[in-house]
């Protein structure tokens, strides 16, 4: 009996093991989702009955024509996008800093100057306020800067991803789907 009982339990563990180790590799040969070869998510309808087989063969081959057409991917665009809309965002935080740092510099310099004439805390405030104001407005403009050059960097992703669409909705269209 005591036999029987350690044989199941040897079984209900080999089986665990290899159901856990089926989800294992199951998980590792998923790796991340192939990207879209309609971008644009464009509402495509087979029109002379081609297989699903058939339209991602041909919405691959349109999305290559697209690119070679206007010499730019729409992938590899976005990811540049993203790293400027990165160092926009960053340089934006790092200006908005700048009142802080003005005062924080202004006061230690009216320390300074406060303590040689004799009230050190009237200097300091003096010197916040002064270098704080200064700060504030080199933040502004380089926190508007940063926005603008994000702004114009989006405008022509979306300028050249209208042009790249259609050149991929004609080539879909000139194998025989309808597009929209």
């Amino acid at each position: 009996m005591k036999r029987s009982v350690e044989r199941m339990q040897h079984a209900w563990v080999f089986v665990v093991a290899m159901t856990i180790g089926g989800g294992v590799a199951a998980m590792a040969h998923a790796g991340p989702p192939a990207l879209s070869t309609n971008p644009g998510n464009l509402a495509i309808f087979p029109a002379r009955g081609q297989s699903p087989e058939q339209q991602k063969a041909d919405e691959s081959a349109a999305y290559d024509w697209a690119t070679k057409q206007t010499g730019w991917d729409p992938y590899q665009a976005k990811t540049q996008l993203d790293q400027q809309t990165q160092a926009a965002t960053a340089a934006g935080a790092a200006a908005r800093g700048g009142a802080v740092k003005g005062a924080a510099g202004g006061a230690l310099a009216g320390v300074a100057i406060g303590a040689i004439a004799g009230d050190a805390g009237k200097g300091a405030a003096i010197g916040a306020t002064s270098l704080g104001l200064t700060g504030g407005v080199r933040s502004r403009r380089a926190t508007k800067a940063a926005g603008g050059t994000a702004d114009t960097a989006v405008a022509g992703y979306q300028q050249q991803f209208a042009m790249w669409n259609r050149n991929f909705m004609a080539a879909m269209e000139a194998k025989g789907y309808t597009v929209r």
